[in-house]
Formats: C-alpha cells, structure tokens, sequence
C-alpha cells in the first residue's frame, strides 16, 4: 500500500469581542477596549473551521463536470476541456482538503473529546514531532486509538480509496512533467484507480492518467463520495463530533 503525507497548517485567528452601548471606542491593534473611563483588555481566539466549505466547493465542482461532460457528450477532445480539467482538478483537491481539514478542526476543538485527551496538548499537538505532523490518515487513526475506539480497517476499501484520494490530490499539486514511465508509486496507485471510476472519453489511451484521462465525471464523484465514505466510517467508529458532522450529512446525496 502507498503512503502520502500532508501537513496543513491549520489557521486560528484572533477575534477582539465589542462591548454593546455608547461611547465605547476600540483600540484593535493593542486589543485594549475604551468605555467611558474604565479600560476592559480583552482577547480570545478561536479555531477557524473550513473542512464543510471544502466539501461544499468538492460537490459544486462535481456538479459542474458532470454538466459539461454530458453537454460534450460524443465530440471530440477539444479547447472545452480545460474547463473539465479546472473542475475536475479542483473537485479532487477541495474533497482531499475537507478530511485534512476535518481532522485537524476535531484535533483543535477546545471543547471537544480530543483536546482534554493529551496532557500539555499545544506541545502535543504543535511539537516537533506531534500529531500535527503526522499523514492525515494516521491523524484519524490517532484520534480513534485516544478516545479508545477500534482503528479503521486499513486494507479496506474506504481506507483505501481515502489513501488513493489524498495520493492523487498530491499529484496534481506537486505534479512533475515526466516523459518517462510512472515511478513504482505512482504505478501502484494508477492499477489501484483504473477499477475505480469512469475514466475521461475526450483524451486519448495514451494521456496522463491522472492529470487528463481522471479529469472526468467519474472521478469527480467518486472523489467527493469517498470524502464522505470515510467521514462515515469514522464517525461510526468514534462519535467524537456528532453535532459537527450533522452538517456535513446534510450535504450527503
């Protein structure tokens, strides 16, 4: 089985809160707030949370590719198919950022099961060697093992499709022109991929596999279905967050 890692930085901004009523003024850049003669100092920070807009930019890609696909339906490989290409290649890479980021967000929850799980949890999670830098899978897998769930099955399909999800993701954003065959790895991860979708009918057998013949209605919805495959399965298994993943749900069809 292969391996690709990803290490996002996840964002958390600082809010300054304004007090309601007259004759307040606020200083924001030293985060001091002015009412009348009393001054209040006030600061917060919260956790920026994006996982749900990826996943709602992955289906609107999605919807698009299928829409242009089927409008193109029988012609031959043209200039409309760097519109399919944007799309396509959009949807691949918001689903794979929507588990990155969802995990990352559980992880960071200061109210969640998670946080309260690791003692010193800044240096746990934001250390040199903590969570924040493992693969986005083992991510999950940690998370499951803190809050003793049972670890998702690694050789199943869910597992896999989610591996092979951030793989071509990575593809497509490191992607090196090569005139040569594909390395061992990325060998491995095309024979995994050819059973699992409808593969473009616009460019031809000899096209890159992954950044022209995947550009394709197919893969597009199978990217964001996996995304919600394996939110799932882990929701199933764990229960961590179940009135954040209602929201997700609700973009389930």
């Amino acid at each position: 089985m292969w391996t690709y890692g990803a290490k996002p930085r996840s964002l958390q901004p600082q809010w300054l809160p304004q007090p309601s009523g007259s004759n307040v003024t606020a200083n924001s850049a030293q985060g001091n707030l002015v009412a009348g003669p009393a001054t209040l100092d006030a600061y917060g920070r919260v956790v920026a949370n994006f996982a749900l807009q990826h996943l709602k930019a992955a289906i609107t890609f999605r919807d698009r590719v299928i829409v242009i696909e089927r409008e193109r339906c029988g012609q031959e490989f043209g200039a409309f198919f760097e519109e399919i290409r944007s799309y396509g290649s959009a949807c691949v890479t918001s689903a794979a950022s929507s588990l990155e980021a969802l995990i990352n967000e559980l992880f960071l929850n200061q109210s969640g099961r998670l946080c309260g799980k690791k003692p010193s949890f800044k240096v746990t999670f934001w250390g040199n060697k903590g969570i924040e830098r493992m693969s986005t899978l083992k991510k999950y897998q940690h998370a499951l093992s803190l809050v003793e769930a049972t670890p998702l099955d690694e050789s199943s399909e869910v597992f896999l499709d989610a591996t092979a999800l951030i793989g071509i993701r990575n593809y497509l954003v490191h992607f090196r022109p090569s005139w040569d065959e594909p390395r061992e790895r990325e060998a491995k991860l095309i024979r995994f991929m050819q059973s699992r979708y409808q593969l473009s009918p616009f460019p031809d057998a000899g096209s890159d596999f992954f950044t022209m013949r995947s550009m394709s209605a197919g893969c597009a919805t199978w990217a964001v279905g996996t995304a919600f495959r394996f939110m799932r399965a882990f929701a199933k298994s764990a229960n961590i967050d179940d009135k954040k993943m209602e929201g997700f749900w609700k973009l389930e069809t």
